[in-house]
């Protein structure tokens, strides 16, 4: 299945002006309202939209995602806007907006739009293809820039996983480690070879315990137990200690092609916490955890 096959032309604007992110989907949606049946005023979607928007915080970078669900819609409706000028739309954006892909969805219509969504990232992932997208100057020219983008059958790893995951080392000192945890929000991290190639995993709750003395880890009742001593040693000697004195073997390693039920499922009961991706030559490509079903699935 093509993308472009669920794709309108007349919901698709090019040289669309405006310069904050209220006035560009105001636009959008006053343009779109006279091909669609909007189920509310103009200025709720457009609130919600960016109510939504701001709840998750995901950083654009050049290609712009705002999306809401209504129980009233009948249909997925995707509407595309090509900005004359680019405009960073948040705070928080790594790179100035110049594609707004926005996308109102139906209580039916969830699976294909994440499928699409999915479609459109891969697409503009690939260097070049957001200036050549927003540089159409018709909506003939988008859907032929488009052209036989696929939209898969099944949502797989490689659509919900995050890349550039932070890993570490077997030689790399304990006291950098936990400053990667610390400042990447991780407590699990592939070990990596020379090659990139993962050969295990260092997980923080491993490192704790190997600090917590015997009499401790034997006592059912820790009540009245305010020892400060294993943090003490941890502090003593966390730039002595290294990756390889606490690593295991990896629980879950996956191909960027695995199905999103599977690696659901391995998460909901629990057999691993994070799940690492990788390429056939055991290469990490990224991770998953359940934070990225949250992000990018419940409320992608």
């Amino acid at each position: 299945m093509r993308l472009v096959s669920i794709l309108n032309e007349d919901l698709i604007f090019c040289d669309l002006a405006g310069s904050t992110r209220e006035e560009l989907y105001r636009s959008m949606l006053e343009k779109a309202a006279v091909k669609i049946d909007f189920p509310e005023n103009i200025d709720t979607l457009q609130a919600n939209l960016i109510e939504r928007e701001d709840l998750t915080m995901i950083p654009y970078e050049g290609m712009a995602i705002p999306h809401l669900r209504n129980a009233k819609l009948k249909d997925l409706h995707v509407i595309i806007g090509l900005l004359k000028t680019p405009v960073k739309l948040k705070k928080n954006d790594l790179a100035p907006t110049q594609v707004i892909i926005m996308s109102l969805i139906s209580d039916k219509t969830s699976d294909i739009y994440l499928k699409s969504l999915a479609a459109f990232t891969r697409f503009c992932a690939i260097p070049g293809n957001i200036q050549t997208l927003a540089g159409a100057a018709t909506p003939e020219d988008v859907m032929q820039t488009l052209g036989d983008t696929a939209i898969k059958k099944d949502i797989t790893a490689e659509d919900v996983m995050k890349a550039d995951y932070p890993h570490v080392k077997a030689d790399d000192c304990l006291s950098a480690v936990l400053d990667v945890m610390h400042t990447q929000s991780k407590n699990v991290l592939p070990v990596l070879d020379t090659e990139n190639r993962i050969i295990g995993q260092l997980d923080a709750t491993d490192v704790l315990r190997s600090f917590v003395p015997d009499y401790l880890m034997m006592m059912d009742n820790l009540k009245f137990v305010s020892t400060f001593e294993m943090f003490d040693k941890i502090f003593q000697e966390e730039k002595a200690r290294y990756v390889r004195d606490y690593m295991t073997p990896p629980t879950a390693v996956i191909t960027p092609e695995t199905p999103l039920i599977q690696f659901t499922v391995t998460i909901a009961k629990r057999e691993a916490a994070t799940i690492f991706v990788a390429d056939k030559d055991s290469k990490l490509l990224g991770a998953i955890s359940i934070n990225s079903i949250i992000h990018k699935i419940l409320r992608g």
